[in-house]
């Protein structure tokens, strides 16, 4: 009975730790990579706006994308990843520079990730920056112990497999 209580208090204990780390982190972040790409713009791009073919590419990470209905006149997606879905939002394309996609998430995070071409000669380096905010004070907490840039890194590692190498 004693170690069960024992366990017990050091479980509380960390979620305690974890809310109270979390309270004291900003609701809102930014988090951004860039690398290059020995493609052209218009070959990245024609991959990364084309979001329902992302799961083709970007298996391990997204499952499906579908169309839905337009949100505030603007193009949306339903995006399910693992056991979570959540909605996307072009607020902004310009063609073969620059995406915006608002993340619009019914639970514990929303923002927004850019996508940026610019091209160098014969390449193109690629910038993905994700601007979120987390609610959730137990959330930012359990982001201290994590890479804010891990998701970024994925999708990057995906394209770059997708494109034929860095």
């Amino acid at each position: 009975m004693k170690w069960i209580l024992i366990v017990a208090g050091v479980a509380v204990a960390m979620v305690v730790i974890v809310f109270v780390l979390g309270a004291t982190r900003p609701k809102e972040h930014t988090a951004s990579i860039s690398f290059t790409l020995a493609k052209p713009d218009s070959v990245i791009w024609a991959t990364v706006s084309n979001f329902e073919k992302v799961p083709e590419w970007n298996h391990d990470m997204v499952q499906s994308v579908r169309r839905i209905a337009d949100i505030d006149g603007r193009p949306a997606y339903r995006e399910k990843y693992g056991s979570f879905e959540m909605t996307n939002v072009v607020r902004e394309l310009i063609p073969n520079r620059r995406i915006v996609r608002d993340i619009i998430h019914e639970g514990a995070f929303s923002g927004s990730w850019t996508f940026e071409l610019e091209p160098q000669g014969q390449s193109t380096q690629v910038t993905i920056t994700e601007r979120g905010r987390v609610d959730n004070a137990f959330f930012r907490g359990l982001m201290a112990f994590g890479d804010n840039r891990a998701t970024m890194k994925k999708y990057a590692a995906a394209l770059v497999k997708k494109l034929g190498g860095a």
